[in-house]
This record gives C-alpha cells, structure tokens and sequence, in this order.
C-alpha cells in the first residue's frame, strides 16, 4: 500500500477495507467495527499496526480501545495526525 499521509481519513478507511478484504466503497462511517463488520481482535491490532507504520505514530493500544465504528477510527487517525503534524511545527525553546 502506498502511503497517502495527505488524507488520514482516506487512509484509514483503505487499511480498515483492506484488513477486513471488503471494497472501500462497501465501509459506511457508521458500520460498528466489530458487530458489522466482523473486526476481530487480531484485525483490530493490525488495523493499529498499519496506520502507525504508514503515518508514522507512535499509537498505544489503550489510546485506541473505544473505537466502535469506522467513523470512529477515521477521526482518531485525523486527530492524531493532526496532533503529531502540529508538534512536528513547533519550535524547541
């Protein structure tokens, strides 16, 4: 997977569509991660996993344990990119 650091969002739902073998096009913002879509454990810790590595975050498993739906998902990974992107601009004192 090539890395589109440009749209966390659209990341997110490629790495959630690609982890669970569905078509993007298939994953709503509201589909519950493990009830509809069949995210297990395993899945889940991947999902983690892909989106530290393609983003380049340090992302703990704890940070992410309410995520419930895809909307859920996409905005953890906006704020934490966003998060991460703004620290990378502020000067050291």
């Amino acid at each position: 997977m090539e890395t589109r650091t440009e749209d966390p969002r659209a990341l997110a739902l490629a790495l959630i569509a690609e982890i669970l073998e569905f078509e993007v096009s298939a994953v709503r913002g509201s589909d519950r991660l493990r009830e509809d879509l069949g995210m297990d454990s395993l899945g889940s810790l991947e999902l983690l996993s892909s989106i530290g590595h393609e983003l380049k975050l340090e992302i703990e498993l704890e940070d992410a344990m309410d995520l419930r739906t895809v909307d859920d998902a996409c905005d953890f990974v906006e704020q934490r990119y966003a998060a991460a992107r703004g620290a990378a601009r502020v000067p050291a004192p």
